[in-house]
């Protein structure tokens, strides 16, 4: 790349930034605009096109997303196939839907928060990751699955998000297991990444997860279950 090349693409960032070319951010405060030399603006117009450039950078910026209802949950599921998980609806009891895509399995892990009627129809052995009797990794990578609920789901992104809390566990379990299946409330589901984070607590250990684990790094060639469960299932869950 020229210097010449170079120089523009930085231009152009800091353009949309708000930030003259020496990197020094645009006061959008009338009359408080300087250059990087301390000279003040030369007159009002420099003054108002400051205050245009400090602003452009959030002037798109999307708070709230525009899918609601159907649509939304629509919108998700359309990017969870895409990312090749497994999805699922179920209605108020999603305990005959888990027993399905768990039955195959000798024994499954859950979190300690996990609604126990979930597993009602599951006949195999269930172990409970709890504080102070967390599961080795040796245990966890015995069982042949593991349920959880999620804090967030993301549609725009297809994205699932965990908060390490009773109901979605440490993420741990949700990694080592071959197999993990996430319930998401419809109540749950938002639109853009903005409103997920809204509702996350920063402080906690945040998951986010965008179909089952794989990668491409090998020559180009797909392979799952590199990093996590090789099977993402999700069951969306109306409330």
């Amino acid at each position: 790349m020229t210097d010449t090349a170079r120089e523009e693409i930085l231009a152009r960032i800091n353009e949309a930034l708000g930030r003259r070319g020496g990197g020094e951010y645009v006061s959008s405060t009338p009359g408080s605009s300087a250059p990087a030399n301390g000279a003040g603006a030369a007159n009002g117009a420099d003054t108002a096109s400051a205050e245009v450039t400090a602003t452009a950078a959030d002037s798109g910026y999307h708070h709230e997303g525009t899918h609601t209802g159907e649509d939304l949950v629509e919108l998700l599921i359309d990017r969870l196939v895409d990312y090749k998980a497994n999805v699922h609806r179920a209605s108020g009891d999603p305990s005959e839907t888990i027993a399905q895509l768990i039955g195959a399995h000798g024994s499954v892990v859950v979190p300690t928060g996990l609604d126990s009627s979930w597993l009602a129809g599951f006949s195999g052995g269930i172990r409970v990751d709890a504080p102070g009797e967390e599961l080795s990794v040796d245990d966890l990578d015995a069982q042949g699955g593991v349920v959880t609920a999620s804090a967030v789901a993301i549609a725009q992104t297809g994205t699932i998000v965990l908060d390490g809390s009773d109901e979605c566990g440490r993420r741990a379990i949700t990694l080592v297991p071959d197999h993990h299946v996430c319930v998401v409330r419809t109540r749950d589901i938002v639109d853009i990444v903005p409103e997920g984070i809204a509702r996350l607590d920063a402080h906690a250990p945040l998951t986010f997860i965008s179909g089952p684990s794989a990668t491409s790094d090998i020559e180009l060639s797909r392979v799952e279950g590199v990093h996590g469960p090789r099977t993402l299932d999700v069951i969306i869950l109306s409330d």
